[in-house]
């Protein structure tokens, strides 16, 4: 495995196949900077909530390794004693002036989260989406420039999270949500295809699912394909979205919700 040092991200997510856990492992016992890193990698990831827990389909352990085998991981940071520095020679008539402090465990921090947090992101979100059955590839993209654009602000979003549920029926959807951004994606590989006088339709709600206080009408999505739709609604407002079967044409309140999730 190249680059070992560069694969503590990796082993506390347990994104390594068999034959690098073991040669990480091995190389784990001898280098006490990789112990330190996945020591610190272990308490930031303790941190990240991006999903609930879902049960995934068999086949998606494949597509999101795969789809982390693409993201560069940075080297560890390694300590100021165990980095040898070379000091070039002072002139001792210039000026001194003092050096600015550096919160070096603040920015070995910032570091160390940054590095996990692209990891952990990538893999939270590729499952999100891949159980949705569709996912998103972190190296190319087949769609056009603005659409993909506004998928990739949505990812980026500080506060995005994914949700999984099943669609009464048959199928599994996954809606994709920043408040911060006012926008919600949804998508969904196996919706069940539906008679030609009914639709599926998506909604917002300001409350929850059980207290959905008001409902707004979405856009129409259909069914026996693969399918993928933005929400319009306001999103930043809402406490609850969800997917219903409606007469062709769509409704203005929902007369059989097949789905939905509390934000």
């Amino acid at each position: 495995m190249s680059e070992i040092h560069g694969a503590t991200g990796s082993y506390v997510l347990n994104a390594l196949d068999a034959s690098e856990l073991e040669e990480f492992e091995a190389h784990l016992a001898v280098c006490p900077t990789c112990s330190r890193e996945v020591v610190e990698f272990c308490e930031t990831a303790a941190e990240l909530s991006l999903l609930a827990a879902t049960p995934p389909p068999p086949a998606l352990k494949g597509s999101v390794l795969a789809a982390i085998s693409g993201v560069r991981v940075l080297p560890p940071d390694v300590p100021a004693e165990d980095q040898t520095t070379t000091v070039d020679a002072v002139d001792e008539t210039a000026p001194v002036v003092a050096a600015a402090p550096v919160d070096e465990l603040a920015l070995r921090r910032q570091r160390r989260i940054t590095r996990v947090l692209s990891l952990a992101v990538a893999a939270a979100l590729v499952v999100a989406l891949g159980l949705g059955g569709w996912v998103v590839s972190l190296t190319q993209r087949e769609t056009p420039v603005a659409a993909s654009n506004l998928e990739t602000e949505l990812l980026n979003a500080p506060d995005v999270k994914g949700y999984s549920i099943p669609v009464a029926g048959g199928g599994q959807a996954t809606f994709v949500a920043s408040k911060s951004l006012n926008r919600a994606l949804f998508s969904s590989g196996d919706l069940p295809a539906l008679p030609a006088d009914k639709t599926y339709q998506l909604w917002t709600l300001s409350g929850s699912l059980t207290e959905p206080g008001v409902i707004r009408a979405d856009n129409l999505v259909s069914g026996g394909a693969t399918a993928k739709s933005w929400l319009r609604g306001p999103v930043a407002e809402s406490g609850a979205l969800a997917i219903s079967v409606e007469p062709a044409g769509g409704s203005a309140q929902p007369t059989d919700i097949r789905g939905g999730t509390n934000l």
